[in-house]
């Protein structure tokens, strides 16, 4: 039983797989952070655009 303890301690063939999925894990939250912002600014910028048709345009009639 104690050697059976001993190799699962010392094998590291694992640990790569998990730190993978630990660096895809942040890179996700990454670029989950940069869209919302992105998006958000986005919207804002759609939102300001004016559609009434009274944009000033220097008209006389």
């Amino acid at each position: 039983m104690k050697s059976i303890l001993q190799r699962l301690i010392s094998d590291e063939s694992g640990v790569t797989a998990v730190e993978y999925a630990l660096m895809a894990a942040a890179a996700a939250a990454v670029v989950g952070v940069a869209g919302t912002a992105f998006y958000t600014k986005l919207q804002t910028a759609f939102n300001a655009i004016d559609l009434s048709g009274s944009g000033g345009g220097g008209s006389t009639n």
